[in-house]
């Protein structure tokens, strides 16, 4: 399975979201960095969690011109839904194929679900950040926001 590491430029990809509108990373090159939040599924409490914690955030990762997409290997239904229930505005992205997240090393092959992890690409189409988290563990979003107040 590849793996994406600091340095690396992100590949691209189009998935939809649970509008069904469809979102190419590429459509924020040189313009906004991107937070790219992998997570195991919707409705999971973690998973709750880490995105009511990104939606609480998202004002202030919005004004370090970044841009939130979310994605998991469940349907753009269930993105819906979760989505709705969370009162999320931002990008939630079905990857019901697993293509992104096995593109991006960011999937359990054995056991077919995203892992927990946070990409950030800068404007440039670069990873400044990969961090991998344990299925039961909270990211922590203000490390992220640390280091998006640097890439300013």
């Amino acid at each position: 399975m590849p793996s994406i590491e600091v340095g690396d430029i992100a590949p691209d990809f189009e998935l939809e979201d649970q509008n069904g509108k469809k979102v190419k990373l590429s459509q924020y090159r040189g313009k906004k960095n991107v937070l790219l939040a992998f997570f195991p599924f919707a409705f999971s409490p973690v998973c709750t969690n880490e995105l009511g914690d990104l939606k609480e955030k998202e004002e202030a990762i919005l004004k370090l011109d970044t841009q939130i997409l979310a994605s998991s290997v469940d349907s753009t239904w269930s993105e819906k839904a979760f989505a709705k229930e969370l009162g999320v505005k931002f990008p939630i992205l079905g990857d019901f194929k697993k293509q992104v997240a096995t593109l991006y090393g960011a999937l359990y092959e054995d056991k077919g679900f995203a892992k927990r992890t946070i990409f950030v690409i800068d404007k440039q189409g670069r990873v400044a950040y990969k961090r991998e988290y344990e299925p039961g563990t909270q990211p922590n979003i203000d490390e992220v926001l640390a280091l998006l107040k640097k890439l300013k």
